[in-house]
């Protein structure tokens, strides 16, 4: 016999208060009744789904603050503005036949690492629209340089970023440089779609409280 989970009790009691309502709105709606009457079910209707509404947030809501702090944008109000920049990198392993296609210019959707590199500024740019808590920033330059290592059938991705805010580049950095990638998967699809994008990674920081950081070349 399938019995309710324990955690779902309330949910199911507050399910089964609805009923008698939506009822009520169905028989106002067949027999053309006074509006009042429909206004007043609808009411009903509406005071037991917020009823619902409230149940699961106050359920849920208190098991994400003991995990964590609620989702924010971090205030970043009583920083003073420095100058910021980061530079991130990704490799794109595009394989023997892709590589020939790019060394040659043979891709038939066109120049794809000219279009990866704008694909990659524009993406920069439009970091908050993708990373929900991120700040939106007024960038002062963005650069991204595909490289292409046709022996090794890798392209070598890296993009710099830079702005004078109050909080860093790291994350427009590194969509810069995972777009571009991206970017070149789509427009050699149709070679291979064997095509890895791998070691997305950032380089380099400067500027803010957090300090400097720098990647090891080996690394």
């Amino acid at each position: 016999q399938a019995t309710t989970p324990t955690a779902f009790g309330p949910i199911s009691s507050l399910l089964a208060a609805m009923m008698p309502s939506l009822h009520r709105c169905v028989g106002v709606a067949s027999v053309g009744v006074r509006h009042a009457q429909a206004m007043t079910a609808t009411s009903d209707v509406a005071r037991t789904f917020g009823a619902v509404e409230r149940f699961l947030w106050r359920r849920f809501s208190s098991g994400v603050a003991k995990a964590g702090a609620r989702p924010q944008m971090v205030d970043v109000g009583a920083k003073a503005p420095t100058i910021r920049r980061a530079r991130a990198a990704c490799r794109v392993l595009v394989g023997p036949e892709v590589a020939e296609a790019l060394a040659l210019g043979k891709v038939a959707k066109g120049d794809v690492l000219t279009v990866a590199e704008i694909a990659g500024i524009m993406a920069a740019k439009k970091t908050p629209d993708i990373l929900p808590l991120c700040h939106p920033l007024l960038l002062t330059k963005v650069g991204v340089e595909c490289r292409l290592d046709r022996e090794a059938g890798v392209v070598e991705v890296v993009a710099d970023v830079s702005c004078t805010g109050l909080t860093g580049v790291e994350m427009e950095s590194l969509t810069a440089a995972a777009t571009a990638a991206l970017c070149i998967y789509d427009m050699c699809k149709p070679i291979t779609k064997g095509i890895v994008i791998t070691d997305l990674r950032l380089l380099s920081k400067s500027g803010g409280k957090s300090g400097d950081f720098e990647r090891a070349i080996d690394e």
